[in-house]
Formats: C-alpha cells, structure tokens, sequence
C-alpha cells in the first residue's frame, strides 16, 4: 500500500497530483479575474466554485503522497527543511483556497463574483506559486523521487518499479 501511495522512483504519485490541484486552483481565480472584469460574470461565478472544489478535493491525495514523500526525505538533509517549508505554504494555500470557496459561494447561487473570493483567490494564488516554486526545487534541484539515471533503458523508465531495481 506504501508503494501505492509513494508511487515509484521516478515515477512518483506527489508531482502528477499537484498538476490536477495547481490548474483547477489557476483556472478558478482565473475565472474569478474574468468575470470580475466583466466577462460572463454569471458563468464565471458558478464555474470558479466547481473548479476550486476540484482543487480542494485533489488536495486530499495530494497531501497524502506529499507528506510520504516528506518523511522519506533524512532528518538532518537541507531538502527536508525546504520540504517543510513548501508543505506550509502549500497548506497555507489550500487552507486559503477553503476560504476562497466558503466565499464565492454566494457568488455560485447569485451569479456574482464576490470582491472578497477574489481578493482571497488571488492572494491563494501568489501563495501557491512560492510553494510550488519550492516543490519543483525539490524534484528537480534534490532529486526528491526521482532517479536521475539518464542512461536508463526505455523500458526500464516507463514499466512502473522496474528502474527502482535495475543498474
């Protein structure tokens, strides 16, 4: 079940789940700029509510396999205090997020964007681009989940586990 939940070296279950969180969260302020701005307002009210749901209920796995992969990270290594610090932003974010939904929900039910939803959904937003700054920091400058093995066989890179036990 761990296996499940870590996913496989370089083939981690963390990174893939963020994109499902990062783009429903970037299309719902998205959404709450443009009908702010007067572009289908009623439409876009409705919509950035369901689209920021879909981030919320993505943030459940997300955070699961974040958290695992935090842990597998040594104690005393620079990527696990960068880890921390992405977690808290990030779950600032998300918690930010919840807000910018409870708020814009008067929005779903009259056909407004709510000055305050999208005051808060854009504040969420910069927050969310430091932490996920920090987690490609993570992935791509520590390696974290990933085998950097270039010289890997095809099939080794795409058969999920057989690059965790190949050399």
């Amino acid at each position: 079940m761990v296996s499940l939940v870590k996913g496989f070296a370089g083939k981690p279950a963390h990174a893939p789940l963020t994109d499902v969180g990062i783009g429903a969260y970037t299309a719902g302020v998205a959404m709450l700029v443009a009908g702010a701005a007067g572009f289908q307002q009623a439409a876009m009210a409705t919509a950035s509510v369901i689209t920021i749901a879909v981030g919320l209920i993505a943030a459940i796995p997300t955070i699961i396999t974040g958290l695992v992969d935090l842990f597998g990270i040594p104690a005393d290594a620079p990527a696990r205090t960068l880890g921390w610090w992405h977690l808290t932003l990030m779950a600032s974010a998300t918690g930010m997020f919840a807000g910018t939904f409870r708020l814009q929900l008067a929005g779903y039910y009259n056909g407004k964007i709510v000055a305050s939803a999208l005051t808060l959904g854009v504040i969420s937003w910069m927050l969310l681009l430091v932490g996920g700054y920090l987690g490609g920091a993570l992935t791509f400058v520590y390696g974290v989940r990933v085998l950097k093995r270039p010289q890997a066989a095809m099939a080794d890179a795409l058969i999920p586990g057989r690059a965790d036990h190949t050399d």
